[in-house]
């Protein structure tokens, strides 16, 4: 086998003159894959951090009885759950406890004669959530200090209506569970840079928001996880909680859709049950549009891979008809027709991987260039999937292994014809054939 490879690499090596065409085609279609990937991983990511700080988390817990609202009544639990995700392999960022308030109507912000409704007010324990809030892209301020009651954090879509800054004194009020509209006049803490929807909430300390709520001090509507890696492991994270609260307390599932989600939630389940929604399930409709351009780079990235095989089975072709007495020469000494099979097919492997390496350099560069270079004007779009205004792309390991399994296999792949006529030649013919 050592001998054939070294065969094979010394072959590649003799002919790089013949293949530096096809080799300099190759490198720029494994940068346009790499690109296509990192572009539409990136993107996916960047709306899945967003839309985990919206909803609370990754996967969530949610706790219904049929009224309409969730309330987790046994916390412990569900946090020595949460846990237990660790022990099964699953790596976590932090967890969530939060109080929630969803009512656009009736959540206002004042300041200075101006006002703005809000759609969301979440309460958030800031120690515990901070390794996630500090991923905002803060325009100004930052997150508040652990125990601090009185701050709040804003969006800028928020903080341009009310012409307001870090320091500034605002005045909240909402509508209580009790019927009742209450007020607090908190500090801002910090502003970050939103302006599509996810900007229209704002977040306080938990016992604040159940203060205003008049509702215990204690409770928690949701717990939250954060994945260190969601796109690859929510659904499987989600099975695994749901099999872990089930151990303790009564469940009803994973919830897999908006229509789910609204029913579970109206159930008469007889007692609180517990069941778990993830990112994926809150986002059907933009997960959809991500699906999308998915589809549309596997389809691009398709075509790109039956061009490569058309490319290298027509040199391959032509390098054998130009070897065929070199060919002839090695049959008559000997050479079984496997192996020469075999060193062609080695030959092409040794493409694929050059062209992957050098395509991956360039690809990384361009990459890392627009994200350094290109700056984005904030709008509805823009915020909604960048970071900061700047594309984050991202390549995991096994996108890099999956681009270059597809290029070297599509170059053995288009070799294939030519190398099985190479092992098929007789040395007799072979050794009479005249270019």
């Amino acid at each position: 086998m050592k001998g054939l490879i070294f065969a094979a690499w010394r072959n590649f090596t003799r002919n790089l003159k013949r293949y530096r065409v096809l080799l300099i085609a190759l490198v720029l279609i494994t940068a346009v894959l790499l690109v296509l990937m990192g572009v539409v991983l990136g993107l996916r990511d960047g709306l899945y951090q967003k839309a985990s700080r919206y909803f609370s988390g990754n996967i969530v817990v949610l706790g219904y009885i049929g009224d309409g609202d969730s309330v987790i009544e046994e916390p412990e639990k569900v946090v020595e759950a949460v846990h237990a995700l660790e022990e099964r392999g699953f790596s976590l960022k932090t967890y969530s406890r939060r109080s929630s308030y969803y009512d656009r109507k009736n959540i206002e912000l004042f300041f200075s004669g101006y006002y703005i409704n809000q759609r969301r007010m979440v309460g958030v324990e800031w120690e515990l959530e901070a390794p996630v809030l500090r991923g905002f892209d803060f325009f100004s301020g930052g997150v508040p200090a652990v125990e601090d009651e009185s701050a709040i954090l804003i969006s800028t879509a928020t903080a341009e209506k009310l012409n307001i800054d870090v320091g500034d004194e605002l005045l909240v009020s909402i509508e209580s569970d009790r019927g009742r509209t209450n007020t607090a006049e908190l500090i801002v803490s910090g502003i970050f840079s939103e302006s599509s929807f996810f900007g229209y909430q704002i977040y306080v300390h938990r016992k604040t928001l159940n203060r205003l709520r008049e509702v215990p001090a204690d409770e928690i509507n949701e717990i939250g996880v954060y994945l260190e890696d969601p796109l690859r492991t929510e659904d499987s994270a989600a099975r695994a909680l749901v099999g872990e609260l089930e151990k303790s307390l009564p469940t009803f599932g994973v919830i897999k859709t908006r229509d789910e989600y609204s029913d579970q939630s109206r159930k008469d389940h007889g007692q609180r049950s517990y069941g778990v929604v993830s990112v994926g399930a809150q986002l059907a409709e933009i997960d959809d549009l991500l699906n999308a351009m998915t589809m549309i780079a596997g389809l691009v990235i398709l075509m790109f891979l039956c061009i490569v095989v058309v490319g290298v089975g027509n040199t391959f072709s032509m390098i054998v008809w130009e070897r065929t007495r070199e060919i002839g020469t090695l049959r008559a000494l000997g050479m079984q027709r496997e192996r020469a099979v075999l060193t062609f097919l080695a030959e092409a492997g040794f493409l694929g991987l050059g062209s992957v390496l050098l395509g991956l350099l360039l690809g990384t560069a361009v990459l890392e260039l627009v994200h350094q270079v290109l700056r984005f004007p904030a709008n509805l779009v823009t915020t909604l999937f960048l970071t900061r205004g700047r594309l984050e792309w991202l390549m995991p390991p096994w996108a890099v292994a999956s681009i270059s399994l597809l290029v070297i296999g599509a170059c053995v792949l288009g070799s294939l014809r030519a190398a099985l006529k190479a092992g098929q030649m007789s040395p007799v013919e072979a050794l009479s054939h005249q270019k």
